[in-house]
């Protein structure tokens, strides 16, 4: 049982910092995760509108099934491996719905795709798919949810990683996903790995140590896939956190953050409500 008080820690702790007058590059964009980066990639202006101007984006049916899974099988995890059943997942998922008040934020969604009980058959077969990928009984992780702060060749990070298991030959990180297999056609491995990848260079660089494996759980299918974390492919993620970096810095001394105008805007809350440039609304 992973034990949250007692399980080593990567890099430094984090501590709030008062924002006063920004004056300073560094100070709009103080770090980045992961995640952020894959945003300003995908499209530099997104990540200006959710990133510095921090315009809300309201919560989708596949964001909430993400959470309300990652949630619950969190909470798997922190049970006696011999507790760790499928009775017990659905005691546990019952208690998480009403603890953390799912069906008030499901209910809430503008754009639902289905009833509550979908929404529930849903997720719980991408919690039970767990058991065609893994015994949880056999599965003792060292870290859930576990925060990791570094500096990637000169870079601020900041992130959170799914869970990970100190295994013989080093560190194996694993992500869980609700959502489909990207298409190898226009996600290269390098990107599909890549937030797994920068974690693992994050986990290098605060605390030298080695990370062997990296492995996305696809819940939904249920699939896993693995990638043994080279020198070769962690320097392609640590190249594409300093570009990144740079890019931003780059962005903001210009003020300009170009919009990728792709099929994927249709998808994008701020083509729906005008605060990106390439669809904005004449007042």
């Amino acid at each position: 049982m992973v034990d949250h008080l007692s399980h080593r820690r990567f890099g430094r702790t984090s501590h709030e910092q008062p924002y006063g007058r920004l004056v300073r590059v560094s100070d709009v964009v103080p770090y980045l995760s992961p995640s952020s980066i894959a945003t300003y990639r995908d499209c530099p202006q997104k990540f200006k509108l959710s990133r510095i101007d921090k315009i809300p984006q309201p919560p989708s049916w596949a964001t909430h099934v993400g959470s309300f899974v990652h949630e619950v099988l969190e909470h798997l995890y922190q049970v006696d491996p011999d507790n760790r059943t499928q009775q017990t997942l659905k005691t546990l998922a019952a208690d998480r719905w009403a603890h953390s008040g799912w069906e008030a934020k499901v209910t809430a969604l503008e754009e639902p795709q289905g009833s509550i009980g979908d929404f529930k058959r849903q997720s719980f077969t991408c919690m039970t798919n767990l058991w065609q990928l893994e015994n949880p009984q056999e599965t003792e992780l060292d870290g859930l949810e576990h925060e990791v702060i570094a500096e990637v060749e000169g870079v601020a990070m900041k992130g959170y990683i799914d869970r990970f298991i100190f295994g013989d030959d080093g560190i194996i990180i694993s992500d869980y996903k609700t959502g489909k297999i990207p298409n190898p056609k226009f996600t290269p491995e390098t990107d599909k790995f890549f937030q797994l990848l920068a974690y693992a260079a994050m986990i290098e660089a605060a605390d030298q140590e080695s990370t062997t494996k990296v492995q996305l759980l696809y819940l939904g299918v249920p699939v896993s896939h693995e990638l043994a974390v080279t020198p070769v492919n962690l320097s392609i993620a640590k190249g594409t956190i300093v570009e990144t970096r740079e890019g931003i810095d780059a962005a903001l001394s210009a003020g300009e953050f170009p919009c990728n105008v792709t099929k994927l805007c249709d998808w994008c809350h701020y083509k729906t409500t005008g605060d990106c440039p390439a669809f904005s609304i004449s007042r």
